[in-house]
């Protein structure tokens, strides 16, 4: 299982989409930064605390592209190729296959994600000092928030991988993932205005949670669902997609 995962985290290390998109965030995080900086005023001026809020609310957008575009061709793209097929005679249990595919599709989608708010909080750190909060302990909303950058990440890509892992075809999990993403939240908002049990379900899930990680005082109970809910929807997703891994026919 070991030489599994470190092939896997290989073939990601090599993957050319996933190389493109750390130094695409990259450059996105260093201009968003230049930008931020300049715009910037005594009232306002731009710190580390500030470029971490920043990043965040960029962060949504590089999510879902980073999702959408890893998984397509790190995933999906290896039917085509024939890699699944191989992997699949390699010996492994299917359960271990879809595991360490997981395991690693995870880990490039939580590397994307904490570019952009890094990048942010170094040059804003860098430029005006780290800042100060009211409301908590500036390193401490930090590193919080950054461990539920990384929690949220992974739940996000157990989601996907189910998806890609069972898609054929690259484009279309590229083109399809993009599309639920992009416009989820505004649907799910909608339809939440309408039907009070649809919004005591989105509530409850990574989709909305994610939006709020941001909240400098949870209450305990809030704290609890931003733990419990991308816990459990890593498992529940996992347990899935490891199901039709198992039954899917690998041409």
């Amino acid at each position: 299982m070991a030489n599994l995962l470190r092939s896997e985290l290989y073939k990601l290390y090599k993957d050319p989409s996933f190389r493109i998109l750390c130094f695409t965030f990259f450059f996105v995080a260093v201009i968003l930064s230049g930008v931020i900086n300049y715009m910037g005023s005594e009232q306002k001026v731009f710190s580390g605390i500030t470029g971490l809020g920043y990043g965040v609310q960029v962060n949504v957008l590089v999510l879902k592209v980073s999702l959408a575009v890893v998984g397509g061709f790190f995933l999906s793209n290896e039917h085509g190729l024939g890699i699944m097929k191989i992997s699949a005679a390699s010996g492994y249990s299917r359960g271990q296959i879809y595991a360490a595919k997981l395991t690693a599709y995870s880990t490039g989608i939580i590397i994307l994600s904490l570019i952009v708010p890094v990048i942010c909080v170094a040059a804003g750190s860098m430029l005006n000092g780290f800042g100060s909060l009211p409301e908590i302990h500036a390193p401490l909303y930090l590193l919080r928030t950054l461990a539920f950058t990384i929690l949220y990440a992974a739940a996000f890509a157990s989601i996907v991988a189910v998806f890609a892992v069972t898609t054929t075809v690259s484009g279309i999990t590229i083109g399809a993932v993009l599309l639920v993403l992009l416009f989820f939240d505004t649907i799910s908002q909608w339809l939440s205005g309408k039907w009070a049990v649809y919004r005591e379900f989105y509530e409850h899930t990574v989709f909305k949670l994610f939006m709020d990680i941001t909240a400098y005082q949870p209450t305990t109970y809030e704290l609890a669902l931003f733990i419990l809910i991308p816990i459990a929807t890593i498992l529940l997703f996992a347990w899935v997609g490891i199901m039709s891994f198992r039954n899917m026919e690998i041409k």
